[in-house]
């Protein structure tokens, strides 16, 4: 029994991508003869059909076809349903990954529940907290679901049940350029599913950002955006009406219309050609009045709204200037407390919103509220709801996330925070936070350990009305070691100074942990690691030793022990009156290596002149400075007289 089909289109794949994708469905645990591999190639005019029908001959799973030149994925995709056998369809872009149980758990999660469609949590290279408030908990049943539609990310990155899809004619809108076909594709998934799951426990995909990979075809100045949005927009009226469909009706409408059309006008909007801003200007404005959104803009946050009611207000020249004032800020978290305890790391940070030239978000008191700093001209023009940040004030959201550097998987921790609203005495507020999180290895993963001798950084995701981001949690205290189930887990502040946790990271925390103390026990080198650490016991590790007259040093087993909050590094049988050993090498300001030497009865430590020969790699040398985008933006306004 063929339990899923996988559906690839192809075209023009490159070759690194494509070993990618198959190596991943290689490493499922579903067993290959429960699932099949359908390749549609879409006439590629290289050697691609060549490579997949080379791999069909060493995988009995994999079918090969190929079609004459589409242009776009869907008709591939269509042609995938078609040959399907599977009792469900996953769709996958031809350069991606899955993970590896990702086939049997969405499989087994969608039957159990008798789902039309599984959305598996999924990773993106570039942006760490993805998708992330869908994937919040396993839900059986997310139909209904009042704070975000349950098919978002809106893309085919999912599996679908194949007589679903085949009883309500549900297919891929084909043409040679068909924007947002995956949203055409999944509004009528929502129009005609009973049931559709959301699987967060288990990593499903990976949408693989690369150098080079970035698509030019949703350019926001260009013909084809602006005429394929009122057409996605007219499809989730026209296949999502009555009462009955309000809901996610309304929440995609929104969607579309704050992140699209209102979208559209960020930083980068100022620095394209005046026929440019004009075209996209009008187009939005069409669309703005076609389909009411004004209806939706209560939803909408301060930053969003404003420029609603500029466009409507006909004010091209008060909404470019809105684009530069009233930019984005980000938050950033500085770790104030990083300690093991019982095996749980916890980390106390500071939050503040401000950006590289040290802009802050620009509020001020008026009376019992909150409201946006804007220039008295736009003050005029747009309503006072527009202006009002004290709910959004109120409604900080910041979210404590673990990622993988290897997987690219991240993972939400549990997190407090208290935000902080200061009055100035010029009238203007402060914003700031503190937010403390917790991260347990052995069961981070939504319950299951975190992956071992893995390098996992610690993020922050901070949402701060029209300003969304994910940072790193920079960090310089220490590294600290906890031994907990006969386990070595490693927190330390990396090269970069962000915090970084390695479970299993016995090797890594003989690089990260300085010795203080030298002594010989028995015939063994005895090394005491600075730092508080937690728990008892001790796991094996190597350390590196140089003999005298050897350039390159020899990895000697070694035991890293933790007793009553200290820890030391014991090399086996190393006694010698002088042994130059390779100890916090990469804690800050470390030495590329120890020397032991023996005075009379004790050892002392020197520090080596040898240099660390695999640390980190120093940084290429940047090119001369180039203007920012901000100086851009200053460029242009000046240009249009606003500056």
């Amino acid at each position: 029994m063929i339990k899923v089909s996988v559906v690839v289109p192809t075209y023009k794949t490159p070759p690194e991508g494509l070993a990618r994708l198959i190596g991943s469905l290689e490493r499922q645990t579903m067993p290959a003869s429960e699932f099949e591999v359908i390749f549609v190639d879409d006439g590629s005019p290289d050697d691609t059909l060549q490579r997949l029908r080379k791999l069909a001959t060493a995988h009995s799973n994999v079918r090969v076809e190929a079609i004459e030149n589409s242009g776009w994925p869907s008709k591939p995709r269509n042609v995938g349903i078609e040959l399907a056998r599977g009792e469900y369809i996953a769709f996958m872009d031809h350069d991606d990954e899955l993970y590896p149980d990702a086939l049997r758990a969405a499989y087994e999660f969608g039957v159990a529940h008798r789902a039309d469609a599984v959305n598996g949590k999924e990773a993106r290279t570039t942006s760490p907290s993805w998708g992330m408030s869908t994937y919040d908990q396993d839900r059986p049943q997310s139909v209904g679901r009042t704070d975000g539609h349950p098919l978002i990310p809106m893309n085919p990155h999912k599996m679908y049940r194949r007589a679903f899809l085949n009883e309500n004619g549900i297919r891929f809108v084909e043409g040679a350029r068909v924007l947002w076909e995956d949203i055409f594709f999944n509004v009528l998934v929502a129009r005609h599913a009973a049931v559709i799951s959301t699987l967060s426990s288990v990593p499903y995909y990976h949408w693989v950002t690369t150098k080079g990979s970035g698509s030019t075809t949703f350019v926001k100045h260009g013909e084809d955006f602006w005429r394929w949005l009122p057409k996605v927009c007219q499809a989730i009226i026209d296949e999502l009406p009555g009462e009955e469909n309000r809901l996610q009706r309304e929440q995609l409408e929104l969607h579309q219309y704050s992140n699209r059309l209102v979208g559209v006008f960020d930083s980068k909007y100022v620095t394209r050609t005046p026929k440019q801003r004009r075209f996209m200007f009008e187009q939005a404005q069409a669309l703005q009045r076609d389909f009411d959104f004004a209806r939706l803009e209560d939803r909408m946050n301060s930053s969003k709204r404003v420029r609603a009611e500029l466009l409507r207000a006909d004010r091209q020249d008060l909404l470019e200037e809105i684009c530069v004032s009233d930019a984005a800020v980000p938050g950033w978290s500085r770790a104030t407390s990083v300690e093991w305890r019982d095996g749980v790391l916890h980390v106390a940070t500071d939050v503040t919103w401000s950006d590289s030239k040290g802009t802050v978000p620009a509020l001020v008191r008026d009376g019992d509220r909150i409201r946006k700093e804007l220039p008295a001209d736009v003050r005029a023009l747009v309503s006072a709801d527009a202006t009002d940040m004290t709910d959004e004030v109120d409604g900080i959201t910041l979210t404590g996330l673990v990622r993988s550097r290897r997987s690219r998987i991240a993972w939400a921790l549990p997190l407090e925070s208290d935000v902080r609203v200061e009055d100035l005495p010029d009238g203007s507020v402060r914003v700031s936070a503190t937010a403390e999180f917790t991260l347990d290895p052995a069961a981070a993963a939504s319950g299951a350990p975190l992956e071992r001798a893995t390098h996992w950084d610690l993020h922050l995701h901070a949402r701060f009305g029209n300003s969304s981001t994910d940072r790193v949690v920079k960090s310089t205290i220490p590294a600290s070691v906890t031994v907990t189930g006969g386990i070595l887990h490693l927190v330390y502040p990396n090269d970069s100074s962000n915090a970084t946790v390695i479970p299993g990271g016995e090797r890594e925390a003989v690089r990260r942990l300085e010795p203080e103390s030298a002594a010989v026990v028995d015939g063994d080198l005895v090394l005491g690691l600075a730092g508080r650490h937690d728990g008892a016991g001790d796991v094996a590790t190597v350390v590196s030793v140089w003999n005298a007259q050897e350039s390159k040093p020899a990895e000697l087993p070694a035991r890293l022990k933790v007793v009553d909050g200290v820890a030391h590094l014991i090399v086996p049988g190393l006694d010698r009156a002088t042994v130059e050993v390779r100890v916090g090498d990469r804690a800050p300001g470390g030495p590329g290596a120890w020397i032991v030497r023996s005075e009379g009865t004790r050892r002392v430590l020197e520090r080596s002149t040898r240099p660390s020969t695999d640390s980190a790699p120093k940084p290429v040398p940047k090119p001369a400075p180039t203007p920012t985008l901000r100086r851009k933006v200053g460029r242009v306004l000046r240009k249009l007289g606003l500056r």
